[in-house]
């Protein structure tokens, strides 16, 4: 599978998460409109510049779940 397709994958599944999480569990309303558009606007770097999908998807994973974290307590 191309790492294009891979990181398109992994993008769908953080997007998805992330309104899931916000509606279902914490029940909060997404009102920072970014947020679930993170994972979107850093898939948008990786086809610019392609680093790599390994480092791509650990560095998308941190960020989406630490907004999420600070979002979601604070």
């Amino acid at each position: 599978m191309k790492d294009e397709i891979k990181t398109a994958i992994v993008v769908a599944v953080l997007m998805i998460g992330l309104v899931v999480l916000f509606k279902n569990v914490i029940h909060k309303p997404l009102d920072v409109t970014p947020l679930y558009f993170v994972p979107m606007l850093l898939y948008i770097g990786y086809v610019a510049r392609k680093p790599g999908a390994i480092a791509w998807i650990a560095v998308t994973l941190f960020i989406t779940l630490a907004m999420a974290v600070l979002y979601a307590f604070f």
